[in-house]
């Protein structure tokens, strides 16, 4: 959470200021300074008992785990296929580079950080599927919006309001594949961060192929909207979870 909120703000300034190069050179020096502060910080932990892989896999039979996985990817490449071209999606609707661009960047992480605590505390009170309602319907309303943003003061409220979304789906999730597997927590929560990321790198690829061919920054956006509007779709079908017999 901190290396999006802090590092990529302020590796954009540091990239933007003096080189991509020094930029590379911040990521590495932070890089090996954190085993250290695990070192010092971490303590011991007990290593839990393995899992068989054919357990692990086993609760893929599941269509709702599966599809709970895949609302996760959708979800995670819609908006992360906007985010990673965000230089170009500013640059282009609002004329924003430089100091601007990084503020925008710091205002999305700020939101992050929002939607991921507050996502809990939601999903405690709404439940997991409202509350991944809730968290889907803003991240394709601000999605939306950032085609017609032209201020800095719009950029910077769409840019928090879609971080907070984005950041607000995995908790729920976990939570509701958690109730259909309760032996097998931390193998169904695998399989959500497998889904988170195998969604951004694939949105990502995705957003580069679409820039590399001249899509505008509108169009972008869109696409990543519809991505988005497919998650909910999915979200949609998923029937109400029902506890590991």
């Amino acid at each position: 959470m901190n290396s999006t909120v802090f590092g990529v703000p302020v590796g954009s300034a540091i990239g933007r200021h003096l080189s991509r190069e020094a930029g590379l050179v911040f990521v590495a020096a932070v890089g090996a300074l954190a085993p250290l502060g695990v070192l010092v910080v971490l303590p011991g932990l007990p290593i839990p008992p393995a899992i068989p892989l054919a357990r692990r896999f086993a609760v893929l039979a599941n269509r709702r785990v599966v599809a709970m996985v895949a609302f996760m990817l959708l979800a995670s490449g819609g908006s992360i296929m906007v985010y990673t071209y965000t230089a170009t999606v500013l640059g282009q609707i609002a004329h924003i580079h430089g100091t601007g661009l990084a503020a925008a960047l710091l205002a999305w992480g700020v939101g992050g950080i929002f939607g991921s605590f507050g996502s809990g505390w939601l999903t405690d009170r709404l439940g997991a599927a409202r509350t991944l309602t809730v968290a889907i319907a803003l991240l394709i309303v601000t999605l939306a919006a950032l085609t017609v943003c032209t201020s800095m003061v719009f950029v910077i409220v769409v840019m928090v309001l879609n971080g907070a979304a984005g950041w607000a789906l995995a908790t729920p999730n976990n939570h509701r594949l958690t109730a259909l597997a309760p032996t097998l927590p931390s193998v169904v929560i695998s399989f959500n961060s497998s889904g988170i990321y195998l969604g951004q790198a694939l949105g990502a690829a995705l957003g580069g192929i679409l820039v590399d061919h001249g899509i505008t920054a509108r169009a972008l956006c869109l696409t990543g909207v519809a991505v988005a509007l497919a998650a909910a779709a999915v979200h949609g079908l998923i029937a109400r979870p029902a506890p590991e017999s």
